[in-house]
């Protein structure tokens, strides 16, 4: 397969994951009130910075401390995705509401951005990692999307949408990463020297999400010390070693 058919591949997984945890949004209750969702975001949100930690930049910082031309793609592309969040941020700081929607629309807005970074990492990584890392990082990613599915069907539907309409958007968000894939498909074609540039981008995003929903979220501290929180750090490390035990 050409690398702009596996990156494709990669953003189609994630779709896929997204789509899901929207479609799973549609089961919820007559009359079941969005907080309960809070326990798959709490795992998603610990998952996120494990997938960070662990696959997206740390491996890669680690093998280029010390060798500052290779580290410095990775540098400039966590201080992009960071840039590009925190730009979001200022910009939905903007918009003019009810005060109880701003969260929910800025919420839902940060996770439709940092969705393309997010398929950009699905893609790079199938093209640019082996096997295991890159199931590693496609295995992290499709696991917190199905939360985040969840998640955006929730935000759209505190901000009046209709249940068909908000299921729509947690589709498009999906689709959104799809882009991401093919974008990555595009940049690495015939060259993979923008692989890390592309990943910590992915990261940096993902990072600066994290910090945002805990800074600005309800009793952030509980959150942090949560066991469902606890359970997302751990899981990129056991999938490492479940992934690297099985093909061995």
């Amino acid at each position: 397969m050409t690398p702009f058919m596996l990156a494709t591949v990669g953003g189609l997984i994630s779709f896929g994951s997204t789509a899901f945890g929207s479609a799973l949004a549609m089961l919820r209750l007559p009359g079941q009130r969005f907080e309960p969702w809070r326990l798959p975001i709490d795992f998603a949100l610990g998952l996120m910075i494990s997938a960070v930690a662990f696959s997206l930049v740390g491996p890669a910082a680690v093998a280029a401390f010390g060798d500052w031309q290779r580290f410095a793609p990775i540098g400039f592309g966590l201080y992009a995705g960071v840039l590009m969040i925190v730009a979001l941020h200022r910009l939905m700081h903007r918009f003019e509401g009810a005060k109880g929607q701003q969260g929910q629309l800025l919420l839902a807005f940060v996770l439709m951005v940092h969705n393309f970074p997010e398929g950009l990492a699905s893609g790079a990584a199938l093209v640019g990692l082996d096997s295991v890392q890159a199931r590693t990082v496609l295995s992290s990613i499709a696991l917190q999307n199905i939360p985040e599915g969840l998640l955006m069907v929730a935000c759209l539907r505190a901000l009046g949408v209709g249940p068909v309409w908000a299921f729509a958007g947690g589709i498009g968000s999906g689709v959104i990463e799809l882009f991401g894939g093919m974008g990555a498909g595009v940049l690495l074609n015939g060259s993979e020297t923008l692989l890390p540039f592309l990943l910590a981008t992915a990261g940096g995003a993902m990072l600066t999400s994290v910090i945002m929903e805990l800074k600005e979220g309800a009793s952030a501290k509980n959150r942090i010390w949560s066991s469902r929180f606890a359970m997302g750090l751990m899981t990129i490390p056991l999938l490492n070693g479940a992934i690297g035990f099985l093909q061995s």
